[in-house]
């Protein structure tokens, strides 16, 4: 149990209990939360490109790094990063199309996007930002192994949430077009819901780094 309530999983649990606290106390539309979704796949990915470019060129001349024995034989090193790029694109294009096909309103991209950045659904994001960027600020401090890691160790840690939120989008979206009356019981689920699942794929990242450096018979 104790490995599923490190301060990670904590914050990234308190951030999923927002859009409930949004909906009580500044009356937040259902519509908008799944857009929330959407836009929190997008920053995720932003994030994870400068992460992987930051190990990239932290390491890629070391030989610590660079010869440990990974499992991919496919693309390597820095031509992950913009193959991420349009990998992730893809999936956040798709998410975006299923969104709007669920969307009711006659609110375009760009309306619902200007609400969320000057309503209070920016504070969400804003929380999303501050926890990933001290999650990365730390891991490059205090993290004794980061000096051994290159963007092909960490390229799929986002794809477990990214199946998540594309649930979330879609299991949403069928929510929102039930109307606004139930939506909060359907919200509690969807929040418990994401919660389990970002914290197991989060736990699941992590075991699959330390199965790495066991095989390199490399102690964390």
């Amino acid at each position: 149990m104790r490995k599923y309530l490190n301060r990670k999983n904590i914050s990234l649990f308190f951030y999923n209990l927002l859009p409930i606290f949004g909906v009580i106390y500044w009356g937040w539309k259902p519509i908008l939360i799944i857009m929330l979704y959407v836009t929190e796949t997008l920053l995720i990915g932003i994030l994870h490109v400068i992460y992987m470019m930051a190990l990239f060129f932290m390491n890629r001349n070391n030989p610590e790094a660079v010869n440990l024995k990974r499992e991919n034989e496919g693309v390597k090193g820095g031509c992950l990063i913009p193959f991420f790029i349009f990998h992730f694109g893809f999936f956040v294009v798709v998410q975006m199309v299923v969104f709007f096909g669920f969307n009711p309103g006659k609110e375009g991209p760009a309306e619902l996007l200007q609400t969320m950045i000057t309503g209070t659904y920016k504070y969400a994001l804003i929380t999303l930002f501050v926890i990933k960027i001290t999650e990365m600020i730390s891991e490059f401090l205090w993290d004794p192994t980061v000096h051994l890691k290159l963007p092909d160790d960490v390229m799929f840690q986002p794809y477990g949430r990214i199946f998540v939120q594309q649930f979330m989008v879609i299991l949403g979206g069928w929510f929102v077009m039930i109307g606004d009356k139930n939506f909060m019981g359907y919200l509690i689920i969807l929040v418990i819901a994401k919660s389990f699942f970002d914290i197991y794929f989060a736990n699941l990242n992590r075991k699959m780094l330390l199965d790495l450096f066991r095989k390199n018979n490399i102690q964390e």
